[in-house]
């Protein structure tokens, strides 16, 4: 759900059909389709297992384009147009082996994860917005050696990955410096195989869903839980 959208829409990404479903928030109605179910394809309106949907303040959004192949992030219009897009495969700056997540960050910073490099790279906006090249990525700075890293969330100081072997949560400084690492419990009742996604209420309680075991879980803030090491909300412009 775009955090700029006042209908409040809900984007389904649908990996293994290769498409985007749209609906209305109360998802009575579908409102756009972007791709072509069960047809896999790097063209412009068409993907190869797409993955996750960030959101620009001005209607704009960018695609994760995927985990088949592709690797690249598309770039599309309020309307869902087509736009532009960058990436390529390859091990060096701004090329990937998946794109998995994405998040975006103060002063327009992209954060692009990469399941198979085991990274995440940040990408710096060089475009002015309303510009007729906005937006525009420069790669900035890698941050290596994660263990198999599945999504990322950003707020206004630092940014929480989530991770495996073992299950976890990192945290960085957005310069890429580790803050804090958070080991989820792997035995009992609330054990995790991996956190697949996760997201923030206004309240602090911690969402993540687990894709092995099947179910989500909430999280609450401990009692004596330093407030520096507590995942924010994502982060939205003021």
């Amino acid at each position: 759900m775009s955090p700029y959208d006042p209908e409040k829409r809900l984007w389904l990404v649908d990996e293994t059909g290769h498409i985007i479903y749209v609906f209305s928030n109360d998802g009575t109605q579908l409102l756009m389709t972007l791709g072509e179910k069960n047809v896999a394809a790097k063209y412009e309106n068409h993907f190869n297992q797409p993955q996750d949907v960030a959101f620009l303040p001005d209607g704009k959004f960018l695609i994760a384009d995927g985990l088949g192949g592709n690797n690249r992030i598309i770039v599309r219009n309020a309307d869902g147009s087509y736009r532009s897009e960058f990436g390529e495969t390859g091990e060096g700056p701004g090329q990937f082996a998946s794109v998995h997540a994405l998040a975006m960050g103060p002063e327009g910073n992209l954060y692009a994860l990469d399941r198979d490099l085991l990274r995440i790279q940040n990408f710096k906006q060089t475009a002015t917005p309303g510009s007729s090249d906005y937006p525009r990525y420069e790669h900035i700075a890698t941050w290596p050696d994660l263990g198999m890293p599945l999504d990322i969330l950003v707020g206004e100081d630092s940014a929480w990955v989530t991770d495996l072997n073992p299950p976890k949560i990192v945290q960085f400084n957005l310069d890429g410096t580790r803050r804090y690492t958070w080991n989820l419990p792997v035995e009992g009742p609330h054990r995790w195989i991996e956190m697949h996604s996760l997201s923030v209420d206004s309240d602090g309680n911690l969402y993540g869903t687990d894709n092995q075991a099947g179910r989500p879980q909430k999280l609450t803030p401990r009692f004596d839980a330093d407030p520096e090491l507590i995942l924010d909300r994502p982060y939205v412009p003021r």
